[in-house]
C-alpha cells in the first residue's frame, strides 16, 4: 500500500469537506437538497463504483471466492465488533439502553458512503468491488441485529430486510451475474460507469461538509460527555484490534490492508437514520458521525503507516 496515495486521498477528502461546509453557508440545506445528494450517491455513484470494478477486473472463480471470503469476514467482524464494544460499555457502567447506543456508534463504520470510494481510490477497481462486498455484510447486520438492539420492544420483523434491497446491493448482484455469465458490456456502458464512479468520493465528502454548518448552528447543546467512547473505539481500538488479529493469524496483503482501513472508517451515516427512527437521540448519532468523520482524516493515514 502506497502511504503517499493514502495521505493525498485523505487530504483531498479534507479539502472537499471544507468546500462543502463553505457552500452550506450560502445554500439552505433543505430536506430536498439532502435527498438529492443521498439519492445520487447511494443509487448512482456508489453502484457505478461497484460495476466499474466488475468491468475492470477479471471476475474469475478466484475473484468470486475472494469476494465470498471478504463477505464472511465482514459478517464475523461486525458481529464481533458489536460484542467487543458492548463489553467495554458495560464495564464502564453505562446504563443498559445508553450502552447499546454507544456500542452501535462505536462498532459500526461508514464502509459504504466513504469506505467504498476510498478503497477504490487507494486499491483500484478491485478494492472498490471488495469494499462493496464488505459493506454488504454491514447492511445485513444493520437491518437485523442493530434494529433489534435499538427498538425498545426488541422485536425483529422480516419486513426490516426490505432495506437490504438498495442500489449498492443490486449492483453487487448484477456484477456477480455478469461475472458468472461472462457478459461483456458495450464500451459506452464501461465509459459511463467509469465517469459516474468518479463522482462517488467527491459527492460524499461535499455532502459531509454541507451538513456540518447546520449542525454547529443548533442552539441547544449537542455534545455529550461520553462522546470520547465511540470516537476512541471506532477510530482506534477496533481497527487496531483487527490489525493485531490479522498479524496473529498471518493474514496479510492488500486485501487485509483494505479490511483494516474499512475497520477504521468513521461511524456509519446510516445510523443517523436508524437512531432517528428507533430512538429519541438522533443528535447523539449525528454528533458522533461528524466527530469521527473529521478525526478520521488524521487516524486513517496513521493506520496506513502502521500497516507498512
Amino acid at each position: 500500500m502506497d502511504i503517499g496515495v493514502v495521505i493525498s486521498t485523505i487530504g483531498v477528502m479534507g479539502i472537499l469537506i471544507t468546500i462543502g461546509a463553505l457552500f452550506a453557508h450560502h445554500v439552505n440545506m433543505t430536506t430536498e437538497v439532502k435527498y438529492v445528494f443521498i439519492l445520487m450517491i447511494i443509487n448512482i455513484a456508489v453502484p457505478s463504483v461497484i460495476l466499474n470494478g466488475v468491468f475492470s477486473i477479471d471476475m474469475s472463480g478466484e475473484t468470486l471466492s475472494l469476494a465470498a471470503q471478504v463477505f464472511g469476514i465482514s459478517l464475523a467482524y461486525h458481529v464481533l465488533s458489536l460484542a467487543f464494544v458492548w463489553i467495554f460499555a458495560r464495564m464502564l457502567r453505562f446504563r443498559s439502553t445508553f450502552a447499546v447506543k454507544m456500542t452501535v456508534l462505536g462498532a459500526l463504520g461508514n464502509t459504504g458512503f466513504i469506505g467504498i470510494p476510498l478503497a477504490a481510490t487507494i486499491f483500484g477497481p478491485m478494492g472498490g468491488f471488495l469494499a462493496a462486498i464488505f459493506d454488504a455484510g454491514l447492511s445485513v447486520v444493520n437491518y437485523t441485529i442493530v434494529i433489534y438492539l435499538l427498538k425498545a420492544e426488541g422485536k425483529f420483523r422480516f419486513s426490516q430486510l426490505k432495506a437490504l434491497i438498495n442500489g449498492p446491493v443490486i449492483a453487487i448482484i448484477a456484477g456477480i451475474i455478469i461475472a458468472v455469465t461472462g457478459f461483456h458490456p458495450p464500451q459506452v456502458v464501461n465509459q459511463l460507469t467509469s465517469m459516474l464512479a468518479g463522482l462517488a468520493a467527491p459527492m460524499a465528502m461535499l455532502y459531509v461538509g454541507m451538513l456540518l454548518p447546520p449542525l454547529l448552528k443548533k442552539k441547544r447543546k449537542i455534545m455529550f460527555p461520553q462522546l470520547w467512547f465511540p470516537v476512541v473505539f471506532r477510530l482506534l481500538l477496533v481497527p487496531l484490534t483487527v490489525m493485531l488479529i490479522f498479524n496473529l493469524i498471518s493474514f496479510d496483503g492488500w486485501t487485509a490492508n483494505m479490511i483494516v482501513l474499512q475497520a477504521g472508517m468513521p461511524t456509519a451515516m446510516a445510523l443517523a437514520v436508524l437512531f432517528s427512527r428507533y430512538t429519541d437521540e438522533e443528535d447523539t448519532a449525528v454528533v458522533t458521525i461528524f466527530s469521527t468523520t473529521l478525526l478520521s482524516l488524521l487516524t486513517i493515514p496513521l493506520l496506513a503507516m502502521m500497516m507498512l
